[in-house]
């Protein structure tokens, strides 16, 4: 697995290229959240599946998007707004999980389809895709283990 962008590459820049997204040495905050609101590239979704899951072992891009959904819209056709954000929000769960394993996208994995008993034994995973709340929700649980804190 590629390494993220550099430390001169903004935090919206870095979560960009992780996406897959063009030109993005040079989006920001308010770029992404443009690129949010026109809707990010149907094969957006499928990039950040494989790119955290090649073998789609434990999540495929039909768990983000209905399958009628993304054969309904065809390449070169965008996500809508709460589809887009909703990979936003899954880019950031899964980079940071990446980052936290050292690019190590089995462990990162194995960590994300884990049962936690700090969500009520659900999987990070499960969360992560089922909204945008779970995955802040597995933001939080990062942040906490990334600081030390039992998780």
């Amino acid at each position: 697995m590629a390494k993220i962008a550099s430390a001169s590459v903004s935090e919206a820049g870095r979560i960009a290229q992780f996406m897959g997204l063009r030109h993005w040495e040079g989006i920001d905050d308010l770029a992404l959240v443009e690129q949010v609101r026109k809707g990010f590239p149907v094969g957006t979704a499928a990039f950040v599946v494989e790119r955290f899951d090649p073998q789609g072992r434990y999540v495929r891009v039909t768990d983000i998007i209905p399958k009628s959904t993304l054969h309904r819209r065809g390449k070169g056709r965008t996500l809508t707004k709460d589809e887009s954000e909703k990979v936003l929000a899954l880019s950031k769960v899964f980079s940071e999980v990446l980052r936290l394993y050292h690019e190590d996208g089995d462990q990162a994995a194995q960590f994300m389809a884990r049962k936690h008993p700090m969500l009520a034994g659900r999987s990070p995973i499960e969360l992560a895709v089922e909204s945008i709340a779970g995955a802040d929700l597995v933001m939080k649980l990062l942040a906490q283990a990334d600081a030390g804190i039992a998780a």
